[in-house]
């Protein structure tokens, strides 16, 4: 009699490389829609098809990357694996924030988060408080921070702020936030 195998959900090194290959996967997605519509060739018609199947399964793919995401998180707790997450933000004016650049670093390896992930962090850090966005992301790292500084017993390399102030051509201030990744399990996202 052959041995079985468990249909688990495997070790985390196996995790992370489902998420690299369903971030591929939604990268060709939405370089497909890119290209459908600089395409004059594709009949209106035709074109307005192939968007609706590829963006409803993009956001299937997002949705599923998510859900493995937050898997892996969970089962962080039981390996002394590194997973944070890192958020680039540019703030232009008082109140507009976009994201830059959303990224998971599993060890020495990072991996190139969907940006709805960052976006929707960003709102949920701010919730209503749009007004002083660099002070409110501040005061969030700050606590951030502490938390880490009990939860890591003082190792707080993992954890860092930086906010540089752009001048020309536009005011903006650059703002990156790395943190460990189990920060989310406190702001639930969904795509």
């Amino acid at each position: 009699m052959a041995g079985l195998k468990s249909r688990g959900i495997g070790d985390m090194h196996q995790q992370f490389r489902s998420l690299q290959a369903i971030v591929d996967h939604i990268r060709l997605q939405e370089m497909f829609l890119q290209v459908l519509d600089r395409e004059d060739a594709i009949p209106d018609m035709a074109k307005r098809l192939s968007r609706e199947a590829i963006s409803g399964e993009l956001r299937s793919n997002k949705r599923l990357f998510l859900d493995f995401f937050y898997n892996l998180i969970a089962l962080s707790g039981e390996s002394d694996r590194i997973q944070d997450v890192e958020f680039k933000y540019v703030v232009i004016g008082e109140d507009l924030l976009e994201i830059d650049r959303c990224q998971l670093w599993y060890d020495d390896l990072e991996l190139q988060m969907p940006f709805e992930i960052g976006e929707k962090f960003g709102k949920a850090v701010l919730g209503d408080q749009m007004g002083n966005v660099v002070e409110t992301i501040t005061e969030f790292y700050k606590k951030a921070e502490a938390r880490f500084d009990r939860e890591l017993d003082g190792n707080l390399e993992r954890c860092s702020l930086l906010v540089l102030e752009e001048h020309y051509p536009q005011s903006a201030y650059h703002i990156t936030v790395r943190l460990p990744a189990t920060i989310l399990n406190d702001y639930p996202l969904s795509i």
